[in-house]
């Protein structure tokens, strides 16, 4: 080793190890909503939902946390019911949302809960619904904590007072909700659906991380990653000019459109639900303009791979046939033996098991049709390390013991059909992660395409 020259080899620690799984579980995200039913059904069995006599202090504290409870859970609950509505992989691996911003969500909930309870313990002055409270109240320092600090250390550095900011503007964000902490600012929410009718000189500032604006965004926007910038590009702005701030889902936009309001502009919007909604509401519809969704372009001499085609002809058969099996069964007298109908279940939920395996391999590499994420990677694990397309295979057995279980003949061409569509697309989409993986080819080798040891 030479003089003077160290070399560190930074090793994640067991403790880290464990903090990092506990930030990614859902169950501690989950715990308030637990404590708080336990705290509800407790103070049902025990009292009746009766209530004590509350002096004039404690009324009026109970009212305030009361509402304050339900006007921090209004937005969040809001914007929750609007991703499950639009954004279907919600299990843990699955989309962007499912690891990160359904925590951010749901946190303000929690805070309404942990109003809620306290307000419970002070009406129904039950020391169980007291000691509850004190459990939910460890587990939600906790989930801040955590989720404060996986927040920051995406951040980019800068000075102390600028980082203290942002720290308190972060805390406010997943405490209150992205929501009440740009309302408090003075900045107006912004629905995705109603930015067209900003004016065009509209300042647009997007403040995720370089990758994610590569990624997609809007036309005239500039990029200041977390904020870092704006005071001094601000500078040379006049402050009657509208600015608008974006993220991806509308949490980390609200502390940044804080801070634009003190920097002296009169006109601050925020995105609400972010760039990721208005990806959603935009598909399909070709814009124009500043406001108008552009994203880098694909290689025109691969249009085509995603197989789209073949996707859309199996999920529709795939449909009807989950409704022509009951149906045919009802319409029809037809005697299925009892062996026969446990087979077809037995099958059904095998199929949905390995559909499960194959989800949960996938993680964020998942997806519908054939052409991967560019920033997919080759998974060769799990029930992947049998079988390439252990999902088709859950699928094709999946809906096969479904048919046979209802005993519905006229759905097995719509089956075939399944299963042709589905080999066809193996076949295809082979080619496209070959021309991705180079070391696909290898691992091609070794593994089975559907079915182990026969196909």
């Amino acid at each position: 080793m030479k003089e003077g020259l160290t070399i560190n080899h930074e090793y994640p620690t067991v403790g880290k190890l464990l903090l990092a799984r506990i930030e990614e579980s859902l169950l501690l995200a989950l715990a308030p909503s637990f404590v708080a039913l336990g705290a509800l059904v407790y103070w049902g069995i025990e009292t009746g939902f009766a209530t004590r006599e509350l002096p004039f202090i404690e009324e009026c504290v109970m009212w305030v946390l009361a509402a304050a409870a339900v006007l921090i859970s209004g937005p969040s609950f809001f914007g929750l019911v609007t991703y499950v509505i639009f954004l279907p992989s919600l299990t843990k691996g699955g989309h962007l949302l499912a690891r990160v911003h359904a925590r951010h969500m749901v946190h303000p909930m929690s805070t309404a809960l942990l109003l809620a309870v306290l307000a419970l313990g002070i009406v129904s002055g039950s020391l169980a619904v007291w000691g509850l409270w004190v459990v939910m109240l460890v587990a939600y320092l906790a989930q801040t904590t955590l989720m404060l600090r996986a927040v920051l250390a995406e951040a980019p550095p800068e000075s102390r007072e600028a980082s203290d900011r942002r720290t308190w503007s972060t805390l406010a964000g997943l405490v209150l909700g992205g929501e009440l902490v740009a309302l408090a600012a003075g900045a107006k929410l912004v629905s995705p659906w109603r930015i067209h009718e900003l004016p065009e000189d509209t300042w647009i500032i997007d403040v995720r991380t370089k990758p994610e604006f590569h990624w997609n965004r809007l036309e005239g926007a500039e990029n200041y990653p977390w904020g870092a910038g704006i005071a001094e590009a601000a500078q040379h702005r006049p402050k009657d000019r509208p600015v608008l701030v974006s993220c991806l889902s509308g949490h980390r936009s609200p502390a940044v459109a804080a801070m634009i309001r003190r920097l002296g502009f009169e006109e601050v919007y925020n995105l609400n639900w972010g760039i990721l909604y208005l990806i959603l509401l935009e598909r399909g519809r070709t814009r124009e303009g500043r406001f108008a969704l552009t994203r880098a372009h694909r290689d025109p001499h691969r249009r085509g791979e995603d197989l789209r085609g073949i996707t859309i002809a199996y999920i529709t058969l795939i449909l009807v046939t989950l409704v022509a099996a009951p149906l045919e069964a009802s319409l029809v007298e037809r005697a299925v033996p009892e062996y026969v109908s446990w087979l077809g279940a037995g099958l059904g939920v095998l199929g949905l098991i390995l559909g499960g395996l194959s989800f949960r391999a996938l993680g964020r590499n998942f997806r519908v049709f054939a052409a991967p994420r560019r920033s997919g990677t080759l998974i060769t694990s799990g029930v992947y390390s049998m079988v390439r397309h252990p999902m088709y295979t859950g699928v094709i057995v999946g809906l096969g013991g479904y048919v046979l279980m209802f005993g519905a003949l006229f759905c097995v061409p719509l089956w075939m059909a399944v299963t042709a569509l589905y080999t066809i697309k193996s076949i295809k989409e082979e080619r496209i992660i070959e021309a991705k993986f180079p070391e696909y080819h290898e691992y091609r080798k070794k593994t089975w395409r559907l079915i182990p040891y026969l196909f």
